[in-house]
């Protein structure tokens, strides 16, 4: 069956752009404290400003990135098994199609997360930086949707 992974190749994208983002806020940091010339009034100001913004950025999306690399997410016969190998937080689910409310794709600038909505208990399974194929989305909304028909439904009884 299909398997939604952690991107590997995202995060050193993403990891290379907030090291050279940090080169760069070094070398700005350098030239205030350690003037080399007249440089530094070039450097202080916005410029500074827009390198620090651009790094806390960036080493936040890196972060975020990277927090998800022992998650597994994969399409079995029965349902969905979410398997988290991290060592203080092991967790492996089978979260059946009639117990999901939703399945979707969020994309932001850095990189896609997988998030998977329970019907109870308002929980959601979240894998971030996530790499599938091109139709894993459809054959788990097909899992859903098989799985919330043959769901038992609640019968009404008059009183």
């Amino acid at each position: 069956m299909q398997q939604a992974t952690w991107n590997h190749a995202q995060y050193l994208s993403v990891l290379s752009w907030t090291m050279f983002s940090a080169a760069i806020t070094s070398a700005q940091l350098f030239l205030v404290f350690f003037p080399f010339g007249n440089l530094d009034e070039y450097v202080l100001g916005w410029p500074l400003g827009l390198s620090l913004t651009a790094n806390a950025i960036l080493v936040i999306a890196s972060t975020l990135d990277r927090r998800d690399q022992h998650v597994r997410v994969s399409l079995t016969d029965k349902g969905i098994q979410y398997d988290d190998e991290s060592e203080s937080y092991r967790r492996n689910e089978l979260l059946r199609g009639s117990e999901i409310k939703k399945i979707r794709i969020r994309r932001n600038p850095f990189f896609k997360s997988l998030m998977i909505d329970m019907k109870e208990d308002n929980q959601r399974f979240f894998l971030s930086n996530t790499s599938l194929t091109e139709n894993f989305l459809a054959e788990a909304n097909a899992l859903i949707n098989q799985g919330a028909s043959n769901a038992p439904q609640p019968s009404l009884q008059k009183a």
